[in-house]
């Protein structure tokens, strides 16, 4: 059973260890992916490319390490990857690349890609009537790329009840605050809202309750079209100097003197 606190731990000393960037928007999405792996997401233990699956996209790419994380615990990644990492002999990248063999269903963190990506799976899982569902995580400045609302539109249109999406909702992006460079939040989320007739849910991002509620929903109730969350976060969640840190978006800890005692398990 995967803990977010342990996950949470293991992230931030993963960064530490590597000395790589791109912490704080990994440190985001934890209690949603915990909830995720642990309760709804239809997997084979030891059969990644199983048909039978369902798909779960980061399009968020670059936020990508607590997801490896969580696809150690679950014993897709291999550990020697992880001790590899930003280094010649790791395969797993800063951002994501495709690897069915570690369930990395695609290759994303250029934004704007994964969303479109999931439609397309949850489009042909609909044409072919089979039951995999499709859930894709999406950064909230990566809702700036015009591709995105293209692809919503589609999964309106084709009534994708087999999709979710998921906005990152933690209020920073590369080059700022989202509020001082396109939408803020408030108002992407009636922008969003404006697009399905139910489904639709926006809650604090580290609530695993509420996270549980709004998965279980998805999973269990037939909507009209596909669902969609707005989960509400703080970068960088975990380290106190880098929460709702703009300068921390790539930047690692270590570099301002940050200190973690790392354990040898």
């Amino acid at each position: 059973m995967l803990k977010s606190d342990d996950i949470r731990k293991k992230t931030i000393e993963f960064s530490c260890r590597t000395g790589a960037g791109h912490l704080a928007p990994a440190l985001s999405t934890i209690e949603v992916l915990t909830v995720l792996f642990n309760k709804y997401l239809k997997y084979e233990d030891k059969y990644p490319m199983s048909p039978e699956r369902d798909r779960f996209i980061l399009s968020k790419g670059h936020g990508a390490y607590a997801y490896y994380i969580i696809l150690n615990e679950l014993g897709f990644l291999p550990k020697s990857e992880l001790e590899n990492f930003y280094t010649d002999k790791a395969t797993i990248k800063g951002c994501l690349t495709i690897n069915q063999n570690y369930m990395i269903e695609a290759s994303t963190g250029s934004l704007g890609h994964g969303l479109p990506i999931a439609v397309g799976m949850a489009q042909s899982f609909k044409m072919q009537k089979l039951p995999n569902k499709v859930i894709c995580m999406v950064g909230d400045g990566e809702m700036q790329e015009g591709s995105n609302f293209e692809a919503l539109m589609l999964a309106y249109r084709f009534k994708l009840d087999n999709l979710l999406v998921i906005i990152d909702a933690n209020d920073i992006q590369a080059m700022g605050r989202v509020e001082n460079i396109a939408l803020d939040n408030d108002r992407l989320s009636k922008v969003l809202n404006s697009f399905i007739d139910d489904g639709f849910y926006d809650i604090d991002g580290h609530n695993e309750e509420e996270i549980d509620k709004c998965l279980n929903a998805f999973y269990q109730k037939k909507n009209s079209s596909f669902s969609l969350i707005i989960a509400r976060t703080i970068k960088g969640k975990g380290i106190d100097f880098i929460e709702n840190s703009e300068a921390h978006h790539f930047r690692c800890p270590t570099q301002d003197g940050y200190v973690l005692e790392i354990s040898n398990e």
